[in-house]
């Protein structure tokens, strides 16, 4: 036998048979206590799902971040290996081949500006065209792009990203420019 909702019965025709008057109001109101029933436990069982869902997410969410955490570290303890060869030795053979020769630098804590730093320094000067150096001016602003640090009015590098592009640039591409000087020591 068909369920009819008597929320849409609309003719008498397909109306169920009533026993009396007074019966067909009862009959509607157990019907309506019933639908109510029915989707309060449909809304419960919603609620319990959508509870379950936002513990399953927190959990990933969780997952997420901790083991993002946990790269980062690894990419910041590998940002700060540096060439075995000093400072300013400059190696006379072709970038294709040297080795690579890396020392590890311990430090207390890592700054963001560090970290930009040890990536620039790798990106620009790790087995750079020993015949096409980078300029300072596109390492300045790739430290200025990473750093969130504005140009200059005229269009330049920030001054900060270039005192930090002059800072990571090695001791013998600047003496080889002459654009630094060095005073000698005074003994005293």
């Amino acid at each position: 036998m068909k369920e009819l909702n008597p929320w849409t019965v609309t003719t008498t025709e397909s109306a169920p048979l009533m026993r009396s008057d007074s019966a067909a109001p009862d009959q509607r109101l157990q019907l309506a206590e019933a639908e109510v029933c029915r989707l309060t436990r449909c809304v419960e069982m919603k609620d319990r799902q959508l509870c379950e869902l936002r513990k399953a997410l927190a959990h990933s969410a969780t997952v997420h971040y901790s083991f993002e955490s946990r790269l980062q570290h690894e990419l910041d303890e590998l940002r700060v290996m540096m060439p075995v060869k000093g400072f300013g030795e400059r190696s006379d053979r072709p970038a294709g081949e040297r080795t690579d020769e890396w020392v590890v630098v311990k430090l207390p804590y890592m700054t963001s500006i560090l970290s930009v730093l040890f990536d620039a320094m790798c990106t620009f000067w790790t087995g750079c065209d020993l015949d096409r150096l980078p300029k300072s001016a596109t390492v300045a602003r790739a430290i200025d792009e990473r750093l969130g640090l504005s140009a200059q009015q005229n269009g330049e590098a920030s001054r900060s990203g270039q005192a930090y592009a002059s800072a990571i640039r090695p001791d013998w591409v600047k003496e080889a420019d002459n654009r630094h000087r060095y005073r000698p020591s005074v003994m005293r």
